[in-house]
């Protein structure tokens, strides 16, 4: 039985510009449902382009006189979206390339919608695999024993991908790892005179049958931590010493609980916070709290501005007035939580019963 999707692995190149990412080479290898194999490969000349710095040079092999030489990224893309066409599944190893694809494809005023489902293979292989640090392409033909002529050209690291796809079953995890639930952690730490005040919220659910989303419970914690300061000698790279004030907080036997009951509960579910678990990061080493490996969204890549993020904070409200708000925000924002979870390619459809 032939696969349902078309697989585009897909790798691009970029250089910092003016301050800003901009693609200069794009490959592509397309594994179609009966197992043949297409392959696209472009440079691109970025917008104000004059001159390729040596270390972009010197990686890729790329140079000036080859991208004055290359059609343009809005010349490109027509170009590319009818090599795509069908029912296709991008993937790529790590969130960069998706990410600089979509600036780009905007900026143009080009429509984005032909790259999505988009998959970060590299996301999934870390949750398959539960690993804390970030696999490189290079480090994962060398464990899977998988050879490549070249690296950091577009081509060359799309058909690695592709290499390190088909060895570990890449389809097989994807489908394995569809999932529909979704927790968010939301937290506030607050100083005070004599303690720091800490707001944890946890909000569970789903995406339903008929793409909406429900909220099956909000629950927040409140909790008073407790931390003494202590005046401390350190030494300094000239050799010198200093004496600074270290702040030491103590844990809180309800906010431990709290987290683990979260952690316990995240199987197989879709995390979202507000700008990634960096923020929960000293709160979790305090309570020993260790977070599984897992689908990550933040409410920074959902949401369109910081206003909006920004919602979904207390701001001197009460917590009943807190949460009671976030039903409304979840119904405002629906559209693009259940869009996020179509583009990665997350989404579980009900099997209709006949």
């Amino acid at each position: 039985m032939l696969r349902q999707y078309t697989y585009i692995f897909l790798d691009v190149e970029a250089a910092l510009i003016q301050g800003k990412q901009h693609i200069i080479e794009i490959g592509a290898i397309k594994w179609l449902p009966d197992g043949t194999i297409e392959e696209f490969s472009q440079l691109i000349q970025p917008i104000k382009f004059r001159k390729l710095n040596n270390h972009i040079q010197k990686l890729t092999g790329i140079t000036t006189e080859q991208l004055r030489n290359a059609p343009s990224f809005n010349q490109v893309m027509p170009k590319f979206k009818r090599w795509c066409e069908g029912e296709t599944i991008f993937i790529a190893f790590g969130d960069f390339d998706r990410k600089v694809l979509e600036e780009q494809l905007n900026y143009y005023h080009m429509d984005t919608g032909f790259i999505y489902p988009f998959v970060d293979f590299q996301q999934k292989y870390m949750i398959e695999n539960q690993l804390k640090e970030q696999p490189s392409l290079s480090g994962l033909l060398e464990k899977h024993a998988l050879t490549s002529e070249i690296q950091h050209r577009a081509l060359a690291d799309a058909m690695s991908l592709f290499k390190i796809f088909e060895k570990v079953d890449g389809h097989k995890m994807i489908e394995t790892q569809k999932t529909n639930i979704f927790s968010m952690i939301l937290s506030e730490l607050r100083p005070m005179e004599e303690y720091y005040e800490l707001y944890i919220t946890h909000i569970e659910g789903e995406i339903t049958s008929s793409s909406s989303l429900k909220i099956q419970s909000i629950t927040t914690v409140n909790q008073n931590l407790l931390f003494e300061q202590k005046m401390e000698e350190r030494e300094m790279e000239d050799g010198n010493k200093e004496v600074v004030q270290r702040t030491i907080i103590h844990p809180n036997t309800e906010v431990e609980k709290f987290l683990k009951y979260i952690i316990s509960d995240l199987h197989h579910k879709v995390l979202i916070t507000r700008s990634g678990l960096k923020q929960l990061s000293k709160i979790n080493r305090l309570h020993d709290a260790v977070f599984p490996k897992m689908e990550t969204m933040t409410l920074q890549q959902l949401l369109s501005d910081e206003e909006s993020v920004n919602d979904f904070t207390l701001n001197n409200l009460s917590i009943s007035t807190f949460e009671h708000k976030l039903y409304r925000l979840f119904s405002e924002y629906e559209e693009q939580i259940v869009d996020e979870f179509k583009k990665r390619h997350l989404f579980v459809k009900e099997k209709v019963h006949i």
